[in-house]
């Protein structure tokens, strides 16, 4: 059953399409759920990338922690978390990220229902891998499945969903 598009976007509904974690300007983990670039971006480019920019967010703006950049189709939700790493004297930041669907009145979207799941992923993977050696990031493939775990059905489309409900 394959719905039209005002038919889509009358049921808008929040669909994360890529989750993961970033840790010193690397991806330790990432796990896209649907398409949101047209070709092959580089992870560590994109990685560093956007550590820059919330550095740089909030430095320039010091109001505390940047929580979302939106865009003209996407919206990249962050959380920032603390995680001691074993080559580290102090903890250091760890971004939990989801990459949204814009839409209309944003903020709630992101308050109620991405900012607990990001922040579920963050303190999942803190407990799993405090004081370990967070450089050899194949070691967090397996971490994929807590993503789907936790994200659940926000990774499906309407298309999806229905397919679910009726197959």
């Amino acid at each position: 059953m394959k719905l039209d598009n005002n038919t889509q976007k009358r049921f808008k509904i929040m669909v994360i399409r890529e989750a993961g974690l970033l840790f010193r300007g690397f991806t330790l983990v990432k796990k896209s759920y649907h398409k949101t670039t047209l070709g092959k971006i580089d992870t560590d480019l994109r990685s560093g990338l956007l550590t820059a920019l919330l550095n740089f967010a909030e430095t320039a703006f010091s109001t505390g922690s940047v929580e979302y950049f939106e865009g003209n189709k996407f919206t990249l939700v962050f959380i920032n978390e603390k995680i001691l790493a074993e080559d580290s004297v102090e903890p250091e930041l760890l971004v939990s990220y989801a990459i949204i669907d814009k839409q209309k009145k944003i903020e709630k979207y992101i308050y109620r229902s991405v900012h607990p799941l990001l922040n579920k992923v963050a303190k999942e993977f803190k407990a799993q891998n405090e004081g370990k050696n967070l450089s050899e990031i194949s070691q967090f493939k397996i971490f994929k499945k807590n993503l789907d775990e936790i994200f659940g059905s926000d990774t499906k489309n309407v298309d999806q969903k229905l397919r679910g409900l009726f197959y």
